[in-house]
């Protein structure tokens, strides 16, 4: 709740003093929204899903094909450098740098394969010219454009007003929306000043020449981390120096030391595991400085021993035996698009409700032909206190898929979205929710029964013991011997399998985001029930 008023201060500031009226002429309609093709322009781009406010100054140049974007007064610089007549260009990127030998050295890295587009002013469509506004006291002409195209629309409202034959920019609003998902993706007001149609060409060009430029490889050679040892102090300071840096993460003095240890210790167990090349790697991730305590927080399953009312499976051991037999060696619904994204549960013991609901969201999605919903987390979070959850202390994987065939799950584009914290239950409220028919209990380990779900049902919910070996995952076939004698305590969705070297693996979506393990999955070795992921599992009936 904290980032509210900083949000809502930011939509103010981004819709000053706004009036219009409707103008007769339908000159504007015809012409659309031309662009200068050399101009100066400096503006903040105000981010309304992350509360962000970035200042930038620009300069282009079509006759020149050069182009350049500044951000905070200067910090952070991109040249882009193209022949006169051509589109592609090379970037040059410049920003300070850190370390034991220098401070605020600038840097300088040419990117020749890029995805930034160095026309800095969106192209908008023709049509939905709408009127005269009034913007600071300023006459300005109001556009409206709406497009939808791969499942996403795209909303814009721009502001702008004439020099000449081309349109100088004042305000422009975007949103996008996954029709798909059913959620808005991203929220962005950009407001523009200072224009000027004279570029001057020294403006353009890179302060040292692009030659003084490092390329990619060799900048990442000289400072990538995997170059550091953790028995030297010096490179664990800068080490953790770039980790906090990277994570964003502020600490005071003494809890920087604090972390950093934290750091140090995890980043010695992490080169100790890969130096054995074991079947699989680890990696300093996001939870590199976390405490025990703290990681134990995104743990939150909580076995329940209620009855919830789950379909005994509908096979025996030896039908079993025979339906895998017509079964294919390898299988994996991501490939069948039934899959949605993976998310992040954040600082709260959610994840039986992410399993849950990425379970449901697969189930749904074969069952309607491959459109998949974008459900909300948040409302079981909210609602499901009475089928054994406690909301972000943790939750029974059963209890969750008993609330939803109660009372369904909504959209997350209609509920709200995900806070990680416990909030009101707003699920009565809802003009639709999405439900199941029912679940089922997967016979306690049997790996032939869970191929017969995966292949029949779609996706089921499963428990781990996630120790710290599972906390840095980066890659390969996870098999921890650490886990025997423990107990099942994080809800993951079982998605798939597959074999490697002639071992089976178990494909499985977490929910700690995409930058952890391989993309957010972890490929978990079907070998002795290894972390218990075979014990309890649950799959929803659509």
């Amino acid at each position: 709740m904290a980032y509210l008023p900083a949000v809502f201060i930011l939509f103010l500031s981004a819709h000053r003093c706004l009036s219009y009226s409707l103008d007769n002429s339908d000159s504007l309609e015809d012409e659309g929204i031309r662009w200068p093709a050399e101009y100066h322009l400096k503006g903040e781009e105000l981010n309304l899903k992350t509360g962000m406010k970035a200042p930038f100054e620009i300069w282009s140049s079509k006759s020149l094909n050069r182009y350049r974007r500044d951000y905070y007064d200067g910090v952070e610089k991109k040249y882009y450098y193209g022949v006169s007549g051509e589109e592609n260009c090379t970037v040059y990127y410049m920003f300070p740098m850190s370390d034991e030998e220098s401070i605020n050295t600038i840097i300088c890295v040419e990117q020749s394969n890029y995805d930034d587009d160095q026309e800095f002013l969106q192209h908008l469509p023709k049509g939905n010219y709408t009127g005269i506004a009034k913007f600071e006291d300023k006459e300005v002409q109001k556009w409206d454009f709406k497009e939808e195209s791969d499942g996403q629309r795209m909303e814009v409202s721009a502001y702008t007003y004439k020099v000449e034959d081309e349109d100088v920019p004042v305000q422009i609003t975007v949103k996008v929306y996954d029709l798909d998902k059913g959620r808005l993706e991203s929220h962005t007001v950009t407001n523009y000043y200072g224009f000027s149609s004279e570029v001057d060409e020294t403006d353009l060009d890179v302060e040292w020449g692009p030659a003084m430029c490092d390329d990619e490889e060799t900048f990442w050679a000289k400072h990538h981390i995997g170059k550091l040892s953790p028995a030297r102090k010096h490179h664990v300071d800068l080490a953790f120096r770039r980790f906090t840096t990277q994570h964003k993460k502020v600490y005071g003095e003494d809890e920087h030391e604090m972390r950093k240890s934290i750091f140090h210790e995890n980043w010695k167990q992490v080169v100790e595991h890969n130096n054995k090349n074991l079947g699989y790697k680890l990696e300093l991730n996001k939870y590199a400085d976390w405490t025990d305590e703290e990681f134990a927080v995104l743990t939150g399953l909580r076995p329940s021993d209620r009855d919830f009312g789950a379909v005994p499976f509908p096979h025996t051991d030896k039908e079993v035996e025979a339906i895998v037999q017509d079964l294919p060696e390898e299988f994996d619904l991501r490939m069948e698009g039934v899959i949605t994204s993976v998310k992040n549960q954040g600082s709260c013991g959610s994840c039986w409700a992410f399993c849950t609901v990425a379970a449901v969201e697969g189930a749904l999605a074969l069952r309607n032909g491959g459109r998949n919903l974008d459900l909300s987390e948040q409302a079981l979070v909210d609602c499901a206190w009475g089928f054994d959850a406690q909301g972000c202390d943790g939750g029974a994987p059963n209890g969750g898929m008993k609330y939803v065939l109660e009372h369904g799950v909504p959209t997350e584009m209609e509920y709200g979205p995900y806070m990680a914290k416990n909030g009101f239950c707003e699920a009565y409220n809802m003009s639709k929710v999405f439900h199941i028919n029912g679940f089922g209990q997967v016979t306690p380990r049997n790996a032939n029964a869970m191929k017969v779900v995966l292949n029949k049902y779609g996706p089921a919910v499963v428990g781990v013991h996630a120790g710290t070996p599972m906390k840095f995952y980066s890659s390969g076939i996870f098999y921890d011997v650490t886990c025997e004698g423990r107990r099942q305590n994080h809800g993951v969705t079982l998605v798939g399998y597959g074999i490697r070297d002639g071992e089976m693996y178990w494909i499985v979506k977490n929910s700690w985001g995409e930058d952890w393990g391989e993309d957010g999955y972890i490929l978990i070795s079907a070998n002795n029930n290894n972390c218990l992921l075979m014990d309890t599992a649950f799959y929803p009936i659509a």
